[in-house]
């Protein structure tokens, strides 16, 4: 899910010069799993609107790993989600697996956030 997204992301803020406030959040078992890592934090620090959040789901011992765990979808709705005033008025693109689609379609459905501000490619579930 990450290739597709860092495209989107660097045509917005590269690209167009968006000013639009981005939040990108990526979940992966372990650090073999993340890529682009040097790329999302050079954006972060160059452009004020872009956040870069990172969960593990499975962390390996060797990742040394002190940032959040478990599925990304829940990191999402504790750090961010739960305490925003107005999580309905947001636009979520999101690329993964069916099953993690579904369960963040569920959790931002139980938000009340409408179906026509969800994007998605489940890599063709």
């Amino acid at each position: 899910g990450m290739a597709p997204m860092r495209s989107h992301i660097f045509e917005l803020l590269e690209g167009r010069s968006s000013k639009r406030k981005i939040s990108y959040w990526y979940g992966g078992r372990s650090r073999r799993e993340l890529f682009y890592t040097e790329d999302f934090e050079r954006l972060e620090h160059e452009h004020p609107g872009f956040s870069y959040h990172v969960a593990l789901s499975n962390p390996l011992p060797e990742d040394a790993w002190d940032g959040p765990t478990g599925f990304i979808h829940q990191v999402l709705l504790d750090e961010y989600l739960a305490s925003h005033p107005a999580p309905e008025d947001i636009e979520y693109y999101m690329c993964g697996p069916p099953l993690m689609i579904d369960a963040v379609r569920r959790m931002l459905d139980d938000l009340g956030v409408e179906r026509e501000s969800i994007f998605f490619d489940d890599f063709g579930g």
